[in-house]
């Protein structure tokens, strides 16, 4: 029990620290309050739309089944989570060895994981779950202290479920994916599907809630018989039943257990698999040639592969591209619909004046709420002094990370920019204005993303994930990129139809041209000193 408890506090604190800031100094400051303060901000939000919500059902007594509904909810986002999760938490860690080689069992090592994996979901969960409760005590009927007991209850016990069916979901992927030479296409591709669909459901909330009020009893009878959690706790929210509650605690447990010890037969043949290297067959030495690439390609096919094979990069930075073309695609499908409601701002003629302006604001979305390069510094990690040894220059270093980002960047959003240009017959000159824009927009955030990570290095993280969701540079990153974004909207739209597009589109070139040499000459001056200092 001792070596149990030993190696959950070594783990645990060990991961804890994606959530702080190392200053200057390389000490550990309370820079949680960041993470504290973003809390807060996201449940603010979840219980505004809970409370509007109980507020329309009210009247109607429906307060159990939005709380059931909540609750499903929350369960599911904690699976995609927790799926997103499962790769840098439980498989192919890079403490496998080290832990391996201890004198535990090696079901010890997979309990302390998949608990570790608990903890951070309970984390995830109660951020939706507290302001539901809040919003409910509010709205519902009869609200006593045994709904406080059962949401206290459900609070710990509600991911054990969703936790089960990620490792489930991440084993099957993980030992898919661990079969091909590109290991982390299974889950790069899941993640992606799962993003589109909370995006897909995000966009038609209205819907939902007006289906919700007029089929509200069939949903309740539905999300019980699919998940019955949900349905337990809206059911022990009014009706209370001890017996009921302690059943479903030890059910939970019960299946938490054997989860863990049917995971525990294959899980360490998939980590071992994951670890091997693929290599072509058939290969004969006779005709093996050893290819030399120029310093400048060696660099960008460097930062491409890492690109390629950390998956959690991949669905962060890659997610905006994906993105862009299925609005571009979302667009031509529904363009009648989109000119519809622009007609809310813009006249007709002003609309139809002006297409080319509605597809530069697509580009600056997208190329603004991408960021690529905030955290390829922090990625070197232990290697930047290898990475500093070469003999390169580090202008060559720093611009390297810049054009591989263009070389991920610029083919998807020029792809969306043609599917455009047919759909809203652009002009030849407002088109190729365009293209510059393509190049330009993402080039400045790129430059910014960089810029960013060198300020804000994080070069100590245990696992990917820490450096490219949790780090002060990626967030920072974000919100300039917003701020940009914000900026370049509100100029533009004051400016739509006082000023002919191709003169706009040619100011706002010429803009971008002036920014994005300013950030240049910052990043082969200012950035190129502080790359230099770096060091573990």
């Amino acid at each position: 029990m001792k070596k149990l408890i030993s190696l959950i506090r070594a783990c645990m604190t060990s991961d804890m620290n994606l959530f702080k800031i190392r200053t200057k100094k390389d000490k550990k400051s309370n820079g949680s309050s960041l993470a504290i303060v973003l809390a807060f901000f996201f449940m603010f939000a979840i219980w505004s739309n809970a409370n509007i919500l109980f507020e329309k059902m009210a009247p109607m007594h429906l307060q159990p089944v939005v709380l059931a509904l909540f609750v499903f909810g929350t369960s599911v986002m904690v699976l995609i989570e927790g799926i997103y999760k499962t790769g840098p938490l439980i498989f192919n860690c890079k403490d496998d060895q080290l832990l391996l080689s201890l004198p535990i069992k090696r079901r010890t090592v997979l309990f302390v994981r998949i608990f570790k994996f608990y903890v951070f979901e309970l984390l995830f969960n109660a951020l939706f779950i507290i302001p539901i409760v809040i919003a409910y005590n509010r709205w519902g009927e009869n609200v006593g202290w045994t709904f406080y007991l059962t949401s206290l209850v459900m609070l710990f016990i509600l991911p054990i479920i969703p936790i089960i069916l990620s490792c489930i979901i991440g084993a099957l992927t993980s030992s898919l994916s661990s079969r091909f030479k590109f290991k982390n296409a299974a889950q790069i591709i899941t993640s992606m599907i799962m993003l589109l669909g909370v995006l897909y459901l995000s966009m038609n909330l209205d819907r939902i809630f007006d289906y919700v009020a007029r089929h509200a009893s069939s949903i309740n009878d539905l999300i019980t018989k699919i998940y019955y959690p949900a349905g337990l706790y809206s059911t022990l929210a009014t009706n209370f039943n001890a017996t009921s509650l302690i059943i479903f605690v030890l059910v939970n447990i019960v299946i938490y257990i054997i989860s863990i010890y049917i995971l525990s037969l294959f899980y360490f043949k998939i980590n071992s698999r994951l670890k091997n290297v693929s290599t072509s067959t058939h290969v004969s030495i006779d005709k093996l040639k050893i290819k030399s690439n120029t310093k400048n390609r060696s660099l960008i096919k460097k930062e491409l592969n890492t690109f390629f094979k950390t998956p959690v990069f991949i669905i962060n930075a890659g997610f905006g591209m994906v993105l862009f073309l299925v609005m571009a695609i979302a667009l031509c499908l529904k363009a009648d619909d989109f000119l519809v409601a622009l007609r809310i701002v813009f006249d007709k003629e002003v609309i139809l004046k002006n297409l080319s302006m509605i597809v530069f604001m697509l580009i600056a979305f997208t190329a603004f709420m991408t960021s690529i390069t905030n955290s390829v510094i922090s990625l070197e990690g232990k290697n930047i002094n290898i990475l500093k040894s070469l003999p390169v220059k580090t202008k060559t270093i720093l611009m390297s990370k810049i054009y591989s980002s263009l070389l991920l960047t610029t083919p998807v959003i020029l792809l969306g920019d043609i599917i455009l240009f047919v759909k809203f017959n652009i002009n030849i000159v407002e088109a190729l204005l365009l293209v510059v824009l393509s190049i330009l927009l993402p080039l400045a955030s790129h430059f910014i993303g960089i810029i960013v990570n060198l300020i804000y290095p994080k070069l100590d993280a245990e696992n990917s994930a820490e450096v490219v969701k949790q780090s002060t540079s990626s967030f920072l990153s974000v919100m300039i990129g917003m701020m940009l974004l914000i900026g370049t909207f509100a100029i533009n739209m004051g400016m739509i139809g006082k000023i002919d597009p191709k003169i706009l589109l040619l100011m706002v070139t010429g803009v971008f041209i002036v920014i994005d040499t300013i950030l240049y000459i910052i990043l082969v001056s200012y950035g190129v000193k502080k790359f230099n200092k770096l060091s573990v």
